[in-house]
């Protein structure tokens, strides 16, 4: 077992072999496994080098999972799934759980064995995404993570999608710890949301180092209101401070698990050799990536668990600290098999779990509201049409502005339910109806996020809008967007542009879920063919 001195209200569990560091005292907290007595410093915790042997561990890393429970068929493939994941990773990497403390799962756990040599590590992002997971807060995936054996996972930018207690709540289920290095509470009365800087896992007798990094721009990439009182530092020197002190903690190896994209993170890396890092797991920009930086693996597998990276430490704890890594290799595996070949059965437990979650969806959100017979593309002008359309003959504005990255996922072909719409748009934002004049209209033009349905161009290098008017830049228009855009995410100034709004309190899928109702589309008189 593990034995946590960390404050009641952080309550999250780990598995055997957790040190963590409170970011508010930079104080070692929890303690070595097995071992239920009073705190002492991680050293005198720590087996003499020469009662250990060399031994193989394997991390299985993942990122910006999003909820994605099932899998999907592209291309007569059939891609990830967390059933299928996990069925992988026993088959073929010997995954099993260590032991760990903490309330029961809500899923039978993987069962315990005596010499784990694999460690499950997420970039972040765990919960936000198709319907079977968002409309339930996140919780289906966090007992899906419990279930597979997270250990530990880097802090994402999407974990508040749901509020800050929800967070907490799939904290608890997830059984994992969250790592932010960067993550600095300002208000006392969120002490709660303190996460540790790094944790220390032990694996076959040997201690892996886990630091764990946000985004900088968390509160860019979020809705910025929900992190009030807490603030995300620069990268760099957040890990220039708790690196060290993750060796000072003395494991025998020591990774990075960021919520950031490798394009930030190689010349972060390629100025830090003195860091001694065996690894380093990317995420939050969904590219996949195999790099090497002074030697360094850097890897993103990709996300929405189609893929994993197998890191593969021989460790030799004899040698000198810092040292003790022999030799580091990494491979993404993907998780996919043609549709009807043969193919590891997916993990019985989720199947079950994840079916039942699927029958509560149905029952909620199962109504058919159209149809679609081609689908649309997640990034096609036809569905940002739909979306947008919807607000604008729903609320009556000139133009409807959302960002592309709000839409995170196809329309896929066949029935459209509610639960497709909340798939598509997982998030829970609001409508907010905005005066902007002619001229703030072309400056949202240039952002490079941004999707204006109601205008095109026109002759002369001018703009109209749908109903033929030439835009002025003088004049004011009623614009329709979402609340995360308002407060500035994604770099948008709406807010400086109108102070002003109208709220609507509107969820932003409602006006799309009615329109789609009212056209009344059909297998013979389908949705996308209105949009070509």
């Amino acid at each position: 077992m593990a034995v946590s001195a960390a404050p009641a209200a952080r309550r999250s569990s780990a598995a055997s072999g957790i040190v963590a560091l409170s970011l508010g005292a930079h104080a070692l907290l929890s303690l070595a496994a097995c071992d239920p007595r009073d705190a002492t410093t991680a050293a005198a915790r720590a087996p003499a080098p020469a009662e250990r042997a060399p031994a193989a561990i394997t991390l299985l890393y993942t990122t910006d999972e999003h909820g994605w429970l099932l899998p999907t068929t592209e291309k007569n493939t059939v891609l990830g799934g967390a059933a299928e994941m996990l069925a992988v990773w026993i088959s073929r990497e010997g995954h099993c759980a260590a032991p760990a403390p903490g309330a029961s799962p809500r899923l039978p756990p993987l069962p315990a064995c005596q010499d784990p040599s694999t460690l499950a590590l997420s970039g972040g992002d765990n919960w936000t995404g198709p319907a079977i997971s968002s409309y339930f807060m996140g919780a289906p995936m966090a007992d899906a993570m419990a279930r597979m054996g997270y250990a530990a996972s880097a802090f994402g930018n999407h974990e508040f999608d749901f509020g800050r207690d929800a967070f907490l709540q799939n904290r608890t289920r997830s059984r994992a710890t969250y790592l932010a290095a960067n993550l600095r509470v300002t208000d006392p009365a969120l002490s709660a949301f303190a996460l540790p800087s790094f944790a220390v896992f032990e694996r076959r007798g040997l201690r892996i180092g886990v630091v764990g990094l946000a985004t900088a721009r968390t509160r860019e990439a979020a809705t910025a209101s929900r992190f009030e009182g807490i603030d995300f530092q620069g990268e760099e020197a957040a890990l220039a401070r708790a690196i060290p002190e993750a060796w000072r903690a003395e494991p025998d190896a020591l990774v990075l698990v960021a919520h950031e994209c490798q394009d930030v993170l190689e010349p972060i890396l390629a100025r830090h050799p003195e860091w001694r890092l065996s690894f380093v797991g990317a995420g939050h920009c969904h590219r996949k990536a195999e790099l090497r930086v002074g030697g360094v693996p850097l890897v993103n597998p990709g996300w929405r668990m189609r893929s994993y990276a197998r890191v593969s430490l021989e460790i030799d704890p004899r040698r000198p600290l810092q040292q003790r890594v022999v030799s580091a290799s990494t491979e993404v595996v993907d998780v996919a098999h043609p549709v009807g070949a043969p193919a590891v059965p997916p993990d019985e437990a989720l199947v079950k779990a994840t079916a039942g979650w699927q029958r509560a969806l149905d029952a909620a959100l199962g109504e058919q509201i159209g149809y679609s017979s081609d689908g649309m593309e997640r990034d096609s002008a036809e569905i940002q049409r739909w979306i947008a359309g919807a607000w604008r003959d729903q609320l009556g504005v000139d133009l409807a502005i959302l960002n592309k990255d709000g839409i995170r996922q196809a329309l896929p072909r066949g029935p459209i339910t509610k639960a497709t719409v909340f798939s598509v748009l997982p998030f829970d934002n609001k409508l907010v109806i905005c005066s902007l004049r002619g001229s703030d209209i072309l400056e949202t033009l240039r952002h490079r996020d941004a999707v204006l349905v109601g205008l095109s161009p026109s002759v002369g290098g001018r703009y109209a809008l749908s109903d033929g008017r030439l835009l002025d830049e003088d004049r004011r228009y009623t614009v329709a967007t979402i609340d995360f855009l308002y407060y500035g995410g994604d770099g948008f100034r709406f807010q400086a542009q109108d102070p002003s709004p109208r709220w609507t309190g509107l969820d932003w899928r409602a006006p799309v879920i009615a329109w789609t109702k009212a056209l009344g589309t059909s297998s013979s008189a389908p949705l996308d063919a209105r949009f070509r």
